[in-house]
């Protein structure tokens, strides 16, 4: 158990960090290094670097007053033409309509404290699941995603990312609320279907999930309300069909050739290990004799097979160009080695545990399918699209008994590694590497 006093401490020290990064307006990010600042917010009094999630801030902003100037250009601005938005546009709809946001000041300032939702939500997504956790512990592994650097560049940056992340937080929450009235409060399933809605119409790519949940009830529940459901389903998404009919940036404007099909899988894969890796980590030291070393447990021979042949299939003719995204394995395997090797071992180590902690279902094996496939249109991949989402994800939906096992005796490793991980990627940030 997690001494009491430990767990306020760090979870304090967390959110001081966020605090002061959004204070300072320096996101731990531009502290050292050249400074080129951002000639669109010097204009609104922020002295910052420019480049990534800083110049997406003036996207987001200028879209936000052009709705709250008239909200019809919502149908009459094209985005990728007359703006450089290409995402669903709902968190821009949203903070438009809210009046006491009339600078960019408040609006940053409202994006940060709703951020918070999401480690609470979180929290009682852990609590609900794992019953038998303490308190400490569950603290815990919900505050470890306020120092993820995903969620704290968007918290202070004023980024949709996390919007998103409440929405399909409070879709899971109650999907699996629904859940535990074994199949019966149809409510919750409709509350949960909207709010995963919500998500995808603030990010597309969450749309990935409504292939997992009918997968997920398709045995569950008779045919007839299977039937409704997936009406229900694709009621909620005539809006955006519509959208994208009038924007189809949003569906055809990210196919590029930075990489192919089979090497997004290998680098999808090696980011989600990058997330597995201290929970392997932890159940290694918990089950841990020193009269007998044995990783036994965790080896599968079918399991084994299929990653091998997939990570060997996968790797032939493997493309990804340019030095942005990747993730941080495929970086540190042209740092380490001026290659992309690297990548080809880890990524077999990513989706064996992927299929190691998947629970023996068809719903999840499409999972884990569709968390390797989603980001195979060519673009760059970045680390972002998986981070805090399968952290979420796989709290949720991965085996909870082998998740269970890195978790009941200690958990010290996780916690310090993404801890480590804050320092290093900020870091490694300051450097531009």
């Amino acid at each position: 158990m997690i001494n009491r006093h430990f767990v306020w401490i760090s979870t304090t020290i967390f959110i001081i960090t966020l605090l002061i990064s959004f204070l300072l307006k320096i996101n731990l990010s531009n502290i050292l290094g050249k400074f080129t600042y951002s000639p669109l917010l010097l204009d609104y009094g922020i002295q910052t670097k420019t480049g990534g999630v800083v110049s997406d801030l003036v996207t987001h902003w200028n879209y936000i007053i052009f709705l709250k100037k008239d909200l019809s250009n919502l149908f009459t601005l094209t985005l990728g033409e007359n703006v450089n938005l290409i995402n669903f546009p709902l968190h821009h709809i949203i903070f438009s309509n809210l009046n006491f946001i009339d600078s960019l000041n408040t609006y940053l300032i409202s994006v940060l404290i709703i951020s918070f939702l999401l480690p609470l939500i979180l929290y009682f997504l852990i609590k609900e699941r794992f019953e038998s956790l303490d308190k400490s512990t569950i603290i815990i592994l919900s505050s470890i995603i306020i120092i993820l650097p995903v969620f704290q560049y968007s918290a202070i940056w004023g980024n949709n990312h996390n919007t998103a992340l409440i929405f399909f937080s409070a879709g899971i929450f109650y999907f699996n609320s629904f859940i535990k009235t074994n199949y019966k409060k149809n409510t919750r399933l409709i509350f949960s279907i909207i709010f995963l809605s919500l998500a995808c119409y603030t990010k597309q790519f969450y749309i990935f999930f409504f292939i997992f949940l009918l997968t997920y009830l398709i045995n569950k529940i008779s045919l007839k309300r299977f039937f409704f459901i997936s009406l229900f389903i694709a009621l909620c998404a005539i809006p955006g069909i519509y959208y994208v009919i009038l924007n189809p940036l949003l569906l055809f404007g990210l196919k590029q050739t930075t990489t192919n099909f089979n090497s997004s899988i290998l680098v999808s894969a090696s980011m989600i290990l990058f997330y597995l890796i201290p929970f392997v980590t932890q159940t290694i030291i918990n089950n841990y004799d020193r009269y007998k070393f044995n990783l036994s447990y965790f080896y599968n021979k079918k399991i084994f097979i299929i990653s091998i042949i997939t990570s060997v299939l996968c790797s032939l003719n493997f493309i990804y160009n340019g030095n942005i995204g990747g993730g941080v394995i495929l970086k540190i395997s042209y740092i380490l080695f001026n290659n992309s090797y690297l990548i080809i071992p880890i990524s077999f180590f990513g989706i064996y545990f992927l299929l190691y902690f998947s629970q023996n279902t068809l719903a999840n094996y499409v999972l884990v399918i569709l968390l390797l496939i989603t980001f195979s249109s060519g673009f760059f991949i970045f680390q972002k699209y998986f981070e805090p989402m399968f952290y979420i994800i796989f709290l949720n939906y991965f085996d909870k008994y082998k998740i269970l096992q890195s978790l009941q005796k200690s958990n010290y490793i996780i916690l310090f590694y993404f801890i480590i991980y804050y320092i290093a990627s900020n870091y490694i940030y300051f450097l531009g590497l």
